[in-house]
């Protein structure tokens, strides 16, 4: 199922009617798609099961958002609906199918943060400051006055962005679909950055995943609103899984790494990573846990507070300066 959840079917998901499956979350992390990195980040597994599991009962309660999540079935894991995975690329997806994941990831940005993939995207002209609505080149730490919603392929090898149009026609949505499927990423994205306000935390970015149900009902799936899916920062410093790359591109394994992927090696052949030094694995699990606990209200780790979390990452990055 990905690098750091696992999946087990109980039961396939038919055209028909939805499967049911149990999501556990594991304490491994990825970065830069490499895969299952060397160590692992105690208690992250439990704090992502737990704030998702949090997210989506305030979404279906708030907003009345239709979620896959049925229940905990224990700190790491938790049972869902199910529906089908098909693959758009090999003609799997028509107009008249229903019970699928529909493949795409929809992104909503309320800012720019350093190491946004927005400025990439501006450099290789692939996207204009007209696109994003704005008159000129973007900075580092710009808000937008209303969040900006993209889209990008979910089940490629490589994530690429798309139009709006191209989305359609992947998923096999019509334009009222889309009206849905986007107003639904707002509102979820609302509750997000309000809660994460709430917390002394800004809502850089985010994304979603959705599933069209037996009855052609939109479904949330997958998780969301958790530091692995989101960009958070405290004090306009991240406070996300952006804090394992961060570390990473100053090493020579993040060049090393790109390089094998320009050149067409195989991904069993990609250089391997070294470990996070122990005192920045320490403060990396801590933030997983004490935004669990101020997000959810429970303290299943007794955590250090967020600012006493992020004030050691402070220490570490002006020693390691």
């Amino acid at each position: 199922m990905g690098s750091v959840k696992n999946l087990t079917v109980e039961k396939e998901a038919t055209e028909e009617a939805m499967g049911i499956g149990v999501f556990e979350f594991t304490d491994d992390y990825s970065v830069f798609d490499y895969g299952k990195m060397p160590d692992t980040l105690p208690g992250k597994g439990e704090a992502l099961c737990r704030q998702a599991a949090y997210n989506f009962k305030e979404l279906e309660k708030k907003f009345d958002i239709k979620t896959h999540f049925k229940k905990l079935v224990s700190g790491t894991k938790m049972r869902v609906n199910l529906v089908r995975v098909l693959m758009p690329q090999d003609n799997q997806i028509f107009e008249e199918t229903k019970n699928y994941l529909v493949p795409l990831e929809i992104i909503f940005r309320n800012s720019l943060p350093k190491g946004s993939s927005v400025f990439k995207r501006l450099e290789d002209g692939s996207l204009t400051p007209d696109d994003l609505g704005l008159e000129e080149m973007p900075q580092s730490g710009h808000k937008f006055e209303n969040a900006f919603v993209d889209v990008s392929t979910k089940l490629e090898p490589t994530d690429r962005y798309l139009s709006w149009d191209e989305a359609m026609d992947m998923a096999q949505i019509s334009e009222d679909q889309l009206y849905e499927l986007k107003e639904a990423a707002l509102n979820i994205n609302d509750f997000i950055t309000e809660k994460a306000e709430s917390i002394g935390l800004e809502h850089a970015d985010g994304k979603v995943e959705f599933g069209l149900g037996p009855k052609n009902e939109l479904i949330l799936v997958d998780v969301c609103g958790t530091l692995d899916e989101d960009r958070f920062l405290w004090n306009g410093i991240h406070m996300s899984k952006q804090v394992a790359r961060d570390y990473y591109k100053t090493t020579p394994w993040a060049k090393e790494l790109e390089d094998a992927k320009n050149n067409g090696v195989e991904k069993v052949n990609w250089p391997a990573p070294e470990p996070l030094p122990s005192d920045l694995k320490e403060i990396i699990s801590n933030m997983y846990k004490s935004v669990c606990e101020a997000w959810t209200g429970e303290k299943p780790f007794k955590a250090p507070s967020i600012e006493e979390t992020m004030n050691s990452y402070k220490a570490f990055l002006e020693k390691n300066q």
